[in-house]
Protein backbone atom coordinates (compact mmCIF):
# COMPACT_ATOMS: atom_id res chain seq x y z
CA UNK A 1 0.00 0.00 0.00
CA UNK A 2 1.11 3.54 -0.81
CA UNK A 3 -0.65 6.39 0.93
CA UNK A 4 -0.14 10.07 1.69
CA UNK A 5 -1.95 12.63 3.81
CA UNK A 6 -2.23 16.17 2.46
CA UNK A 7 -3.64 18.32 5.23
CA UNK A 8 -6.90 16.58 6.17
CA UNK A 9 -7.09 14.65 2.88
CA UNK A 10 -6.01 11.01 2.53
CA UNK A 11 -4.85 9.61 -0.83
CA UNK A 12 -4.23 5.95 -1.73
CA UNK A 13 -2.41 4.66 -4.81
CA UNK A 14 -4.33 1.79 -6.41
CA UNK A 15 -2.95 -0.62 -9.01
CA UNK A 16 -5.01 -2.19 -11.81
CA UNK A 17 -2.16 -4.15 -13.43
CA UNK A 18 1.34 -3.92 -14.91
CA UNK A 19 1.34 -4.09 -18.71
CA UNK A 20 4.21 -5.33 -20.89
CA UNK A 21 7.06 -2.79 -21.12
CA UNK A 22 7.85 -0.55 -24.07
CA UNK A 23 11.08 0.18 -25.87
CA UNK A 24 11.99 3.79 -25.04
CA UNK A 25 11.97 4.83 -28.69
CA UNK A 26 8.50 3.35 -29.12
CA UNK A 27 6.94 5.33 -26.30
CA UNK A 28 8.96 8.53 -26.93
CA UNK A 29 9.44 8.37 -30.72
CA UNK A 30 11.14 11.77 -31.12
CA UNK A 31 13.82 11.11 -28.46
CA UNK A 32 17.07 9.45 -29.65
CA UNK A 33 18.06 6.36 -27.70
CA UNK A 34 21.37 7.99 -26.75
CA UNK A 35 19.48 10.60 -24.68
CA UNK A 36 18.30 7.80 -22.37
CA UNK A 37 21.75 6.73 -21.24
CA UNK A 38 21.95 9.15 -18.30
CA UNK A 39 18.54 7.90 -17.04
CA UNK A 40 19.04 4.19 -17.72
CA UNK A 41 19.54 3.06 -14.10
CA UNK A 42 16.76 5.23 -12.67
CA UNK A 43 14.04 4.90 -15.31
CA UNK A 44 14.57 1.79 -17.46
CA UNK A 45 14.39 -1.83 -16.33
CA UNK A 46 17.27 -4.32 -16.45
CA UNK A 47 16.49 -5.04 -20.11
CA UNK A 48 16.62 -1.36 -21.06
CA UNK A 49 12.82 -1.15 -21.43
CA UNK A 50 10.34 1.42 -20.14
CA UNK A 51 7.88 -0.11 -17.68
CA UNK A 52 4.64 1.77 -17.07
CA UNK A 53 1.95 0.90 -14.52
CA UNK A 54 -1.82 1.25 -14.76
CA UNK A 55 -2.72 2.98 -11.53
CA UNK A 56 -5.60 4.98 -10.08
CA UNK A 57 -6.09 6.88 -6.83
CA UNK A 58 -8.67 7.05 -4.08
CA UNK A 59 -9.13 10.32 -2.18
CA UNK A 60 -11.02 10.86 1.06
CA UNK A 61 -12.04 14.46 1.66
CA UNK A 62 -14.72 15.89 3.95
CA UNK A 63 -16.49 12.55 4.28
CA UNK A 64 -16.49 11.87 0.53
CA UNK A 65 -14.62 9.09 -1.27
CA UNK A 66 -13.36 10.09 -4.73
CA UNK A 67 -11.82 7.80 -7.33
CA UNK A 68 -9.44 9.35 -9.85
CA UNK A 69 -9.45 7.20 -13.03
CA UNK A 70 -10.40 3.53 -13.23
CA UNK A 71 -7.67 1.67 -15.12
CA UNK A 72 -8.11 -0.68 -18.09
CA UNK A 73 -10.88 -2.83 -16.61
CA UNK A 74 -11.18 -6.53 -15.77
CA UNK A 75 -9.98 -7.87 -19.11
CA UNK A 76 -8.10 -9.98 -19.97
CA UNK A 77 -6.60 -7.46 -22.42
CA UNK A 78 -5.30 -9.01 -25.67
CA UNK A 79 -3.25 -5.92 -26.59
CA UNK A 80 -1.64 -5.83 -23.13
CA UNK A 81 -0.21 -9.35 -22.90
CA UNK A 82 -3.68 -10.81 -22.30
CA UNK A 83 -3.38 -9.66 -18.68
CA UNK A 84 -6.40 -9.07 -16.41
CA UNK A 85 -7.07 -5.99 -14.32
CA UNK A 86 -7.59 -6.09 -10.56
CA UNK A 87 -8.43 -2.53 -9.52
CA UNK A 88 -11.56 -3.42 -7.54
CA UNK A 89 -9.78 -6.26 -5.76
CA UNK A 90 -6.84 -4.00 -4.95
CA UNK A 91 -9.19 -1.35 -3.59
CA UNK A 92 -10.76 -3.83 -1.19
CA UNK A 93 -7.33 -5.03 -0.07
CA UNK A 94 -6.47 -1.53 1.22
CA UNK A 95 -9.87 -0.88 2.77
CA UNK A 96 -11.50 1.25 0.07
CA UNK A 97 -14.84 -0.31 -0.92
CA UNK A 98 -16.32 0.37 -4.38
CA UNK A 99 -19.74 0.74 -2.72
CA UNK A 100 -18.59 3.79 -0.75
CA UNK A 101 -17.26 5.79 -3.72
CA UNK A 102 -19.19 9.06 -4.10
CA UNK A 103 -17.43 10.46 -7.18
CA UNK A 104 -15.33 9.07 -10.02
CA UNK A 105 -13.39 11.82 -11.78
CA UNK A 106 -11.38 11.19 -14.93
CA UNK A 107 -8.21 13.01 -15.79
CA UNK A 108 -9.01 12.13 -19.43
CA UNK A 109 -10.86 9.54 -21.49
CA UNK A 110 -8.13 7.26 -22.83
CA UNK A 111 -9.05 3.59 -22.47
CA UNK A 112 -6.62 2.81 -19.65
CA UNK A 113 -8.32 5.39 -17.43
CA UNK A 114 -12.00 4.44 -17.81
CA UNK A 115 -12.08 0.63 -17.92
CA UNK A 116 -13.76 -0.20 -14.61
CA UNK A 117 -16.55 2.37 -14.98
CA UNK A 118 -19.07 -0.10 -16.36
CA UNK A 119 -18.62 -3.88 -16.21
CA UNK A 120 -21.29 -6.25 -17.47
CA UNK A 121 -23.59 -3.31 -18.10
CA UNK A 122 -23.44 -2.11 -14.49
CA UNK A 123 -21.35 0.62 -12.81
CA UNK A 124 -18.54 -0.80 -10.69
CA UNK A 125 -19.13 2.06 -8.24
CA UNK A 126 -22.88 1.82 -7.69
CA UNK A 127 -23.51 5.08 -5.82
CA UNK A 128 -20.97 7.28 -7.63
CA UNK A 129 -21.47 10.27 -9.87
CA UNK A 130 -19.00 10.12 -12.77
CA UNK A 131 -17.23 13.32 -13.84
CA UNK A 132 -15.50 13.72 -17.21
CA UNK A 133 -14.12 16.55 -19.27
CA UNK A 134 -16.64 18.08 -21.69
CA UNK A 135 -13.85 18.73 -24.20
CA UNK A 136 -12.70 15.09 -24.06
CA UNK A 137 -16.29 13.86 -24.38
CA UNK A 138 -16.85 15.95 -27.51
CA UNK A 139 -13.55 14.79 -28.99
CA UNK A 140 -13.74 11.05 -28.28
CA UNK A 141 -17.43 10.64 -29.08
CA UNK A 142 -17.16 12.36 -32.46
CA UNK A 143 -18.24 10.14 -35.38
CA UNK A 144 -14.68 9.87 -36.71
CA UNK A 145 -13.03 8.90 -33.42
CA UNK A 146 -15.62 6.86 -31.56
CA UNK A 147 -14.99 3.67 -33.60
CA UNK A 148 -11.30 3.90 -32.63
CA UNK A 149 -12.09 4.26 -28.92
CA UNK A 150 -14.18 1.23 -27.90
CA UNK A 151 -13.56 1.84 -24.17
CA UNK A 152 -15.37 5.17 -24.42
CA UNK A 153 -18.31 3.45 -26.10
CA UNK A 154 -18.37 0.58 -23.59
CA UNK A 155 -17.37 2.27 -20.33
CA UNK A 156 -18.29 5.96 -20.58
CA UNK A 157 -21.23 6.46 -22.91
CA UNK A 158 -23.57 4.09 -21.01
CA UNK A 159 -23.21 6.33 -17.95
CA UNK A 160 -24.93 9.15 -19.79
CA UNK A 161 -27.97 6.99 -20.44
CA UNK A 162 -28.04 6.05 -16.76
CA UNK A 163 -28.02 9.71 -15.73
CA UNK A 164 -24.73 9.14 -13.91
CA UNK A 165 -22.37 11.28 -16.02
CA UNK A 166 -21.61 14.97 -15.52
CA UNK A 167 -19.44 16.83 -18.03
CA UNK A 168 -17.15 19.40 -16.43
CA UNK A 169 -14.03 21.48 -17.05
CA UNK A 170 -11.20 23.00 -15.08
CA UNK A 171 -12.12 24.79 -11.87
CA UNK A 172 -14.81 22.30 -10.87
CA UNK A 173 -14.98 21.82 -7.07
CA UNK A 174 -15.67 18.22 -5.98
CA UNK A 175 -15.24 19.22 -2.33
CA UNK A 176 -13.85 22.47 -0.98
CA UNK A 177 -10.47 20.66 -0.78
CA UNK A 178 -10.49 18.85 -4.14
CA UNK A 179 -10.95 20.47 -7.57
CA UNK A 180 -10.00 20.12 -11.23
CA UNK A 181 -7.35 22.05 -13.14
CA UNK A 182 -7.36 22.24 -16.94
CA UNK A 183 -4.12 20.76 -18.34
CA UNK A 184 -4.80 20.18 -22.07
CA UNK A 185 -2.47 18.68 -24.64
CA UNK A 186 -2.28 14.99 -23.91
CA UNK A 187 -5.99 15.09 -24.75
CA UNK A 188 -8.09 18.18 -25.53
CA UNK A 189 -9.74 18.20 -22.11
CA UNK A 190 -7.09 16.61 -19.91
CA UNK A 191 -7.41 17.67 -16.25
CA UNK A 192 -5.28 17.29 -13.16
CA UNK A 193 -6.93 16.93 -9.76
CA UNK A 194 -5.77 19.51 -7.22
CA UNK A 195 -5.84 19.07 -3.44
CA UNK A 196 -5.55 22.03 -1.09
CA UNK A 197 -6.04 21.37 2.62
CA UNK A 198 -4.67 22.99 5.76
CA UNK A 199 -2.04 24.87 3.74
CA UNK A 200 -0.75 21.69 2.05
CA UNK A 201 -1.08 20.97 -1.67
CA UNK A 202 -1.23 17.89 -3.88
CA UNK A 203 -1.98 17.04 -7.51
CA UNK A 204 -3.00 13.84 -9.26
CA UNK A 205 -1.51 14.45 -12.69
CA UNK A 206 -3.02 11.75 -14.90
CA UNK A 207 -1.04 11.58 -18.15
CA UNK A 208 0.34 15.08 -17.85
CA UNK A 209 3.49 13.24 -16.66
CA UNK A 210 3.53 9.57 -17.68
CA UNK A 211 7.09 8.55 -16.81
CA UNK A 212 9.61 9.52 -14.16
CA UNK A 213 11.90 10.63 -17.02
CA UNK A 214 9.50 13.54 -17.71
CA UNK A 215 10.25 14.95 -14.25
CA UNK A 216 13.81 15.50 -15.45
CA UNK A 217 12.85 16.11 -19.08
CA UNK A 218 9.39 17.74 -19.12
CA UNK A 219 9.91 18.66 -22.77
CA UNK A 220 9.74 15.02 -23.86
CA UNK A 221 6.45 14.11 -25.54
CA UNK A 222 5.04 10.60 -25.54
CA UNK A 223 3.49 9.05 -28.62
CA UNK A 224 0.05 9.37 -26.99
CA UNK A 225 0.07 13.17 -26.71
CA UNK A 226 -2.64 14.31 -29.14
CA UNK A 227 -1.48 17.93 -29.37
CA UNK A 228 2.25 17.66 -28.82
CA UNK A 229 2.98 21.38 -28.73
CA UNK A 230 0.23 22.08 -26.19
CA UNK A 231 1.21 19.01 -24.13
CA UNK A 232 4.81 20.27 -24.09
CA UNK A 233 3.78 23.77 -22.98
CA UNK A 234 1.38 22.49 -20.34
CA UNK A 235 3.85 19.97 -18.90
CA UNK A 236 6.63 22.59 -18.66
CA UNK A 237 4.29 25.04 -16.93
CA UNK A 238 2.89 22.51 -14.49
CA UNK A 239 6.26 20.94 -13.65
CA UNK A 240 7.53 24.39 -12.76
CA UNK A 241 4.47 25.02 -10.59
CA UNK A 242 4.70 21.65 -8.83
CA UNK A 243 8.36 22.30 -8.04
CA UNK A 244 7.89 25.94 -7.04
CA UNK A 245 4.94 25.33 -4.72
CA UNK A 246 6.27 22.12 -3.15
CA UNK A 247 3.21 20.19 -4.32
CA UNK A 248 2.94 16.46 -3.54
CA UNK A 249 2.45 14.84 -6.95
CA UNK A 250 0.62 11.56 -7.58
CA UNK A 251 1.35 9.81 -10.89
CA UNK A 252 -0.54 6.64 -11.80
CA UNK A 253 1.86 5.41 -14.48
CA UNK A 254 4.89 5.61 -12.15
CA UNK A 255 6.30 2.41 -10.60
CA UNK A 256 4.90 0.87 -7.45
CA UNK A 257 6.67 2.50 -4.51
CA UNK A 258 7.18 5.72 -6.49
CA UNK A 259 3.62 6.90 -7.14
CA UNK A 260 3.87 9.82 -4.67
CA UNK A 261 6.65 12.38 -4.54
CA UNK A 262 7.88 15.89 -5.11
CA UNK A 263 9.83 17.50 -7.91
CA UNK A 264 13.01 18.83 -6.33
CA UNK A 265 16.04 20.57 -7.80
CA UNK A 266 19.63 19.64 -6.88
CA UNK A 267 22.60 21.37 -8.51
CA UNK A 268 20.32 22.86 -11.14
CA UNK A 269 18.67 19.57 -12.15
CA UNK A 270 15.22 18.21 -11.33
CA UNK A 271 14.76 14.89 -9.52
CA UNK A 272 11.85 12.78 -8.27
CA UNK A 273 11.86 12.50 -4.48
CA UNK A 274 9.53 9.76 -3.25
CA UNK A 275 7.38 10.22 -0.18
CA UNK A 276 4.38 8.70 1.53
CA UNK A 277 3.59 5.63 3.58
CA UNK A 278 4.40 2.21 2.11
CA UNK A 279 3.62 -1.19 3.52
CA UNK A 280 0.73 -3.45 4.47
CA UNK A 281 -2.74 -2.41 5.42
Amino acid sequence: MEKVRIGDVEVWALLDFVPPPYTPENFFPTIPIEAWEVYRDDVLNKDGLLQLYYGSFAIRSQGKTIMVDTGMGPGPHPQRGNLPGNLVGFMRSVGVRPEEVDFVVHTHLHGDHVGWNVVGGKPSFPRAKFLASKADWEYFTSPDLLPKNPKVKECVMPLQGMGRLELIGGGHAITSEVSTVSTPGHTPGHMTIAINSQGEKGMVVGDLIQSVVQVMEPGWNSRHDIDRQKAYETRIRMAERIEREGIVMAAGHFPTGRHFGRIVRVDGRRYWRVEGERGGK
